[in-house]
């Protein structure tokens, strides 16, 4: 599970670091563009929005994958100590469920809706645009089950500590 999980995170991070060094060049060929050339770029607006789509969505994966979404830290503050274990998981399942209707169902139907609008500067399909919600659902639900079993085990060896330090607790 480890292994799955680092490959992600890897992965999200290059795409991440990446994007943005992308993004940062296009934003300030744009700036130089306009102010040095006095010939405003066309394509650049256009691509920082649709790239800050993608970023975005799947930087809500990765946060969601390391467990610092802001519900989570909002909640457990509030929560029983004896129930935290119980609503992590619980919260696990509830994002499985936004994944799975916001984000994959209401992602592919957004995305078949616009698949022949083509945008203006760029001329991509809108619908590949808005791929980023599904994939960024694939990936919340990845990372869900993978945090889920890591609570679950957690779980365990927490029940078998709990009962090795009763064990020694009676022999002494």
């Amino acid at each position: 599970m480890n292994k799955i999980r680092t490959i992600l995170d890897r992965s999200i991070e290059a795409f991440g670091c990446l994007a943005l060094l992308i993004m940062v060049a296009v934003a300030c060929w744009q700036v130089i563009s306009r102010y040095v050339f006095n010939s405003p770029s066309t394509f650049s607006e256009e691509f920082l929005r649709f790239a800050l789509i993608w970023v975005s969505l799947i930087g809500l994966a990765y946060v969601s994958g390391k467990q610092e979404h802001i519900s989570l830290t909002l909640f457990l503050d509030k929560c029983p100590p004896h129930l935290i274990h119980i609503w992590k998981i619980v919260l696990q399942v509830v994002f499985i469920g936004f994944a799975v209707y916001v984000l994959i169902i209401g992602g592919w139907n957004v995305s078949s809706i616009t698949m022949y609008q083509i945008s203006p500067v760029l001329q991509v399909s809108m619908g590949k645009v808005y791929y980023a919600l599904p994939v960024s659902g694939v990936l919340v639900i990845i990372y869900s089950l993978l945090n889920i079993a890591d609570l679950i085990k957690q779980g365990q060896t927490q029940q078998t500590d709990g009962v090795a330090k009763t064990s020694l607790e009676g022999q002494k």
